[in-house]
């Protein structure tokens, strides 16, 4: 079966504002694009039915239920042909939560950053942290090893008195910084999460890990492009019409704009140009050259501008996506006998 059956692309792009900036930038003008990527199995699993058994310490009797529950729900949702059995399944899944921890939020104050010709006044910042972490193992009916690996889900979050993030999006983290610099959020999303949401963000995190190794997985991957008279807005009408080709040789001979910190955009967009190509292609070996020049452009971005919040996001993104096919790769040269990939240490997705 060709990539192009396993890698489908969706993408569906909103116009957010009518106006353009008078600079680059992502500010009050900006283009929402999503794609809907389709990661194939590590280790695609045997038969019919699965049974998955979760334990944690002693006090994590919920956490193990409802991290059972979940990755039930992820494997079986675009997979017909699986079904949950207790009795003689075809492959039993058994997941140790090694760690969990949910600290309480850390207060501290210091100096706004926020311009004022009065005395420079104090602000109140809120870090909210959280970490899971859990070993895996998937077995055949028959005792056979098919898949052995840890995943760690982290979040490392601060918010201001107002509720919006300052902390640059951290890479490796689990955020919805997106949502929130982009005005799309909800109200609870704008503020610092409950423990509960806490919970639910790092549950949801590591099963998606887990789910990726086993079966096809779908995902919808949210990014933004620049906007500004010129080059920019042209290759982004071309993006909009899904011609991801043309829109990439626009952004890509367009000349660079003399600032570096305004070139970044232009870098950028290169970057989400690359990312769109890579999930339409049709082999592995195109997608892992697009990926590759994706993170290469996100790279130069960050360089270039590294206040920008917008480039953090995307280049975790990218080296996840990377990360997943040079392990999809590996597993299929090695021999027939070995069933288990390598380890890796947990990242998120």
């Amino acid at each position: 079966m060709v990539m192009k059956q396993r890698i489908a692309t969706c993408l569906s792009i909103g116009l957010l504002a009518t106006t353009a900036a008078g600079a680059q930038s992502f500010g009050a003008a900006k283009e929402r694009v999503t794609l809907m990527r389709k990661l194939p199995a590590l280790v695609p699993l045997t038969g019919t039915t699965i049974k998955v058994k979760v334990t944690g310490h002693a006090n994590q009797s919920d956490l193990a239920s409802d991290l059972q529950s979940l990755l039930e729900t992820e494997l079986l949702k675009d997979n017909p042909r699986l079904r949950v059995e207790d009795n003689k399944p075809s492959v039993v899944i058994t997941c140790q939560i090694t760690e969990y921890s949910h600290p309480q939020p850390t207060v501290t104050t210091r100096p706004s950053l926020a311009l004022s010709k009065s005395v420079e006044k104090s602000q109140t910042f809120t870090r909210v942290t959280g970490a899971i972490s859990v070993s895996f193992q998937g077995r055949s009916s028959a005792g056979a090893m098919l898949v052995s690996d840890n995943v760690a889900a982290k979040y490392d979050e601060e918010f201001d008195s107002s509720g919006n993030s300052a902390s640059q999006g951290l890479k490796g983290t689990v955020t919805n910084t997106w949502k929130r610099l982009s005005g799309e959020a909800s109200s609870e999303e704008l503020n610092p999460p409950t423990e509960a949401e806490l919970r639910s963000r790092l549950l949801v995190d590591a099963v998606q890990q887990i789910a990726e190794h086993m079966v096809n997985t779908e995902e919808a991957v949210d990014a933004f492009l620049a906007r500004q008279k010129g080059a920019l807005d042209e290759g982004d009408k071309l993006a909009e019409a899904g011609l991801w080709q043309r829109a990439l040789e626009t952004f890509e001979t367009a000349p660079p704009f003399a600032k570096p910190e305004e070139d970044a955009y232009r870098l950028y967009d290169i970057g989400v140009a690359y990312e769109a190509l890579a999930y339409q292609a049709e082999d592995e070996q195109s997608a892992m050259k697009f990926l590759d020049e994706a993170a290469i452009n996100y790279g130069k971005a960050i360089d270039a501008k590294p206040s920008e919040r917008y480039f953090l996001e995307p280049q975790r993104r990218i080296e996840t996506a990377i990360a997943h096919y040079k392990r999809l790769s590996a597993a299929k040269s090695k021999p027939a006998s070995a069933t288990t990939p390598s380890k890796k240490p947990g990242t998120t997705n």
